[in-house]
């Protein structure tokens, strides 16, 4: 609760109250039928992952003078997270629920150079696209399309070692137009980045908010329901008030069910143990 009115007042959404939203965004998409799914979502570690295994394969040339020790130790590292990046592909990670090869689009909240400021990106399956939302465009843009090159040249290594392309019950993916190379008609390489392009004429934040992440939530919301996202200025008092209560109502209904996380798992109680009487233990020499 008193986070709750907290955040009314500083007018802030954090990376995990958009995991919530996320989350909430999630169970909407499950309620179609598998023919019908159109979109996942990622929490906002999933940046951190990729950030990881890019720098221990895209090093900078500073990276040449580490010891061969700090890089087996950079290796092993970055290993766990690409084992992480393969299942939430797979869906076999809570923060996604449905495999990618199962919907045409994937969310991804971005945290752009650290500078606290947040887009919405959107994997476009079906057009090998990344698309990027971003709420103040401008001199921004330059800034974290670093951020962005990141996600477009990982992405492709994982889809082909998570076994994507071999999945085609909903899509075949390898004949779409967009995933063959266009001289010799095979499927692209996992060297071949995703292209990119940031969406244009969509609402934007005021130069003196902080409001980015509620922008991020905002433009999810409207593509899960698939609504264009208007490019006039909307009610960003209304929609702070309308996710600070679902946030609110989300922990409230967490805390009474006994919920410690976002995967519905209540706490699990412990194990009561009781030592058996003494003629019943056998002695192994």
């Amino acid at each position: 609760m008193q986070e709750f009115f907290e955040w009314i007042q500083k007018e802030l959404l954090k990376s995990h109250h958009i995991d919530v939203i996320s989350y909430y965004l999630r169970k909407k998409s499950k309620r179609r039928s598998m023919d019908q799914y159109i979109y996942t979502t990622v929490n906002c570690l999933f940046k951190s992952y990729i950030n990881i295994v890019y720098n221990r394969y895209y090093c900078s040339p500073a990276d040449d003078t580490l010891s061969t020790h700090d890089h087996i130790s950079r290796g092993v590292t970055a290993s766990v997270y690409e084992r992480s990046i393969k299942d939430i592909i797979n869906g076999f990670s809570i923060p996604t629920d449905l495999p990618w090869h199962l919907v045409d689009a994937v969310y991804i909240p971005v945290n752009c150079d650290r500078d606290f400021h947040w887009v919405l990106v959107v994997v476009v399956l079906k057009k090998r696209l990344i698309r990027v939302y971003d709420s103040s465009m401008g001199s921004r843009k330059k800034v974290h399309s670093c951020e962005i090159k990141q996600l477009s040249i990982i992405l492709p290594n994982y889809l082909h070692d998570s076994g994507f392309f071999d999945k085609t019950k909903r899509t075949d993916w390898a004949a779409l137009d967009a995933y063959k190379d266009k001289e010799t008609g095979e499927l692209l390489g996992p060297q071949h980045s995703f292209e990119v392009e940031f969406a244009q004429d969509i609402m934007q934040q005021q130069s003196d908010s902080l409001d980015c992440r509620m922008y991020v939530a905002a433009y999810a919301e409207f593509l899960s329901d698939e609504i264009n996202i208007p490019s006039t200025h909307f009610r960003s008092d209304y929609l702070r008030k309308r996710y600070a209560t679902m946030l609110w109502k989300y922990g409230v209904d967490k805390t009474k069910a006994g919920y410690v996380s976002d995967n519905d798992d209540p706490t699990r109680s412990k194990n009561d143990y009781t030592s058996p009487a003494e003629d019943g233990l056998i002695n192994v020499e």
